[in-house]
C-alpha cells in the first residue's frame, strides 16, 4: 500500500542508497526491517487513504516558474487531503489544534502519490493520494477532557540535531507541539520541574524497490537529571525532508502521550501483592475517606503482580507515603518501597 506512494520512479535511489556512509551494512538491515514491516499486512490499518487536488497559476508570482508552480499545486493538493482526513475525525475537533496540524501539513502527508497531472496553459492541476495516520490524527485534534489536570513540567531547554533541519523552526515545532497538546506548560511557575528535551534524526536513505526515503527519529525527555521519556520512531516520505518531518510529528505524539500521565496534584501508587482483588478496594477506599488530601483514586493499569492507582489530590508522593504508612488497614499492612520522582510511590501489600 503505502511502497506504492511517489509521484517520482525509483531513478537514483541506488545513489542515495550508497550515500548513507560507513554504516550502511548496519543501515541496510535496518531500512530493510522497517520496509518489511509496514508492507507487512496488519490486523489494523494505521493509516487511510483520501484523496485532494490542488490547483496553481503560473501569474500568481511576479517571476512566473513552472516548477514553482507545480510544487504550489502540489502542495495545496496535499492541504486539501488533510482537509479531507480531518473531517473523518470522530467527535468534536479542537480549532487550535486542526490549526496547527494544517500548519504541519508536510509531517502528517509525507507518504503520497500523484493519481494525475494537468497543465491547462498557465494552470497546473495536481491530484494526491495521501495516507493519513487517522488515528494519531484524532488524537491531535479532539477537544480533550478538562478534567486531565495540569501538566507537571514546564517545558525547559530544547536540543535539536542538525539533522531534523533547521534548528529554531524545529525548536518551535517543539514547543507549539508538546504545549499544545497539554503535555508541558510553558509558564509553570518556580514550582513546576524543568523538563529538557533533546531531538535526534537519521535520515537513512531510500528504501530499495519502493519509491520511499526512510527516517529514524529519537526524543528524550529529562527532569532534574533523570529520564522521564525516551522514545523513538520509523518514518516514510517521498522524500528525506518528508521522512524526517513526519518522524518527529510521531515522536512529538508519543512523548505528549508518555507526558500525559504526570500531572500535577496527580501521583501514581504502584502496589505489588495485590493480590487478593479485595485488598485492593480497601486500600481505595481508605486512601479516599481517610487520607486528608487524597480527592480521587482509580485503578489506572493492571500489570503482571501489580496494580497501579491513579491518585489525585494536593500530596506529593512522599508526603503520601508517610500517611499511607500510618494509615490503619482491616486484615493487612502496608510497606513502602520506593518513592520515584517525580510522581510515582511503589508500596508493597503484607
Amino acid at each position: 500500500m503505502i511502497a506504492r506512494m511517489s509521484e517520482r520512479g525509483a531513478q537514483g535511489s541506488e545513489g542515495a542508497w550508497r550515500r548513507v556512509g560507513r554504516h550502511g551494512r548496519r543501515v541496510a538491515v535496518w531500512v530493510w526491517a522497517i520496509a518489511l514491516f509496514v508492507m507487512w499486512p496488519a490486523p489494523t490499518a494505521l493509516a487511510v487513504p483520501v484523496v485532494g487536488a490542488g490547483t496553481a497559476k503560473a501569474s500568481e508570482t511576479k517571476k512566473p516558474d513552472a516548477a514553482r508552480t507545480r510544487a504550489r499545486a502540489l502542495r495545496r493538493a496535499r492541504h486539501k487531503a488533510l482537509d479531507v482526513a480531518l473531517k473523518q475525525v470522530p467527535g468534536r475537533v479542537d480549532p487550535a489544534a486542526r490549526k496547527a496540524v494544517r500548519k504541519a501539513a508536510e509531517a502528517w502527508t509525507g507518504a503520497y502519490r500523484v493519481l494525475s497531472e494537468t497543465h491547462e496553459g498557465e494552470q497546473v492541476r495536481i491530484e494526491v493520494e495521501v495516507e493519513v495516520d487517522l488515528v494519531r490524527l484524532t488524537k491531535r485534534v479532539q477537544v480533550r477532557d478538562s478534567g486531565g489536570g495540569i501538566p507537571m513540567f514546564r517545558l525547559g531547554d530544547v536540543s535539536v540535531a542538525a539533522g531534523c533541519g533547521e534548528a529554531p523552526a524545529v525548536e518551535e515545532v517543539v514547543r507549539s507541539e508538546l504545549s499544545g497538546q497539554g503535555a508541558v506548560t510553558l509558564e509553570g511557575g518556580n514550582k513546576a520541574p524543568t523538563l529538557d528535551v533533546t531531538l535526534g534524526c537519521d535520515a537513512l536513505g531510500a528504501v530499495r524497490h519502493t519509491y520511499l526515503h526512510a527516517a529514524f527519529v529519537q526524543i528524550s525527555a529529562t527532569a532534574d537529571g533523570a529520564t522521564v521519556a525516551q522514545l523513538h520512531a520509523p518514518a516514510f516520505g517521498t522524500a528525506p525532508s518528508q521522512a524526517v518531518a513526519a518522524g518527529v510529528q510521531g515522536a512529538l505524539s508519543d512523548l505528549a502521550e508518555a507526558l500525559a500521565a504526570h500531572r500535577r496534584g496527580h501521583v501514581r501508587v504502584r502496589v505489588r501483592s495485590p493480590m487478593p482483588s479485595a485488598r485492593i478496594r480497601r486500600l481505595e477506599t481508605a486512601m479516599r475517606n481517610s487520607v486528608l488530601g487524597v480527592s480521587a483514586v482509580e485503578v489506572g493499569a493492571i500489570e503482571r503482580g501489580i496494580v497501579e492507582l491513579h491518585v489525585r489530590g494536593s500530596l506529593s508522593p512522599r508526603a503520601l507515603g508517610k500517611k499511607l504508612e500510618a494509615l490503619s488497614l482491616p486484615g493487612f499492612s502496608l510497606a513502602i518501597v520506593a518513592v520515584e520522582r517525580p510522581d510515582v510511590l511503589t508500596v508493597v501489600l503484607e
